[in-house]
């Protein structure tokens, strides 16, 4: 009699084996996402960092009307340009998050930008051009 009141105290073997399954299965399908939505930021990040370099190197030529010598873009002729970085005009350097972008400078115009993600996808590439 006592054998029949006795009172299941867990789970088998079966129901634990199949819950770890279904775990496994959901986390191997939202890794690819959660690695694409961070690209995504880090990208945003890299394209509010530039247009606020943008807008300040602008001002900056639009007030003076000359060439600031603090910014680099001499890219097509030194081969130690830092591509990964951007150096704001009080000296804060930026690092870029997942890019590469690269600074030139046209008399008469201004500044434009260029920028291209590591996964040279279309959809990441950023033109900032002399307006």
């Amino acid at each position: 009699m006592k054998f029949l009141m006795r009172k299941n105290k867990g789970f088998t073997l079966a129901e634990l084996l199949i819950v770890v399954a279904i775990i496994s299965v959901l986390v191997a399908i939202s890794i690819p996402i959660f690695r694409s939505q961070l690209h995504k930021a880090k990208v945003a990040t890299d394209w509010a960092n530039l247009r606020s370099f943008y807008a300040e190197i602008q001002a900056d030529y639009i007030s003076t009307g000359e060439y600031n010598p603090k910014i680099k873009v001499d890219w097509s002729e030194n081969l130690s340009y830092d591509w990964h970085s951007i150096t704001l005009l009080n000296g804060q350097k930026i690092e870029m998050k997942t890019g590469i972008c690269a600074v030139s400078f046209t008399e008469d115009s201004g500044y434009s930008i260029e920028y291209e993600c590591n996964k040279r996808d279309t959809e990441c590439h950023l033109s900032l051009p002399v307006k």
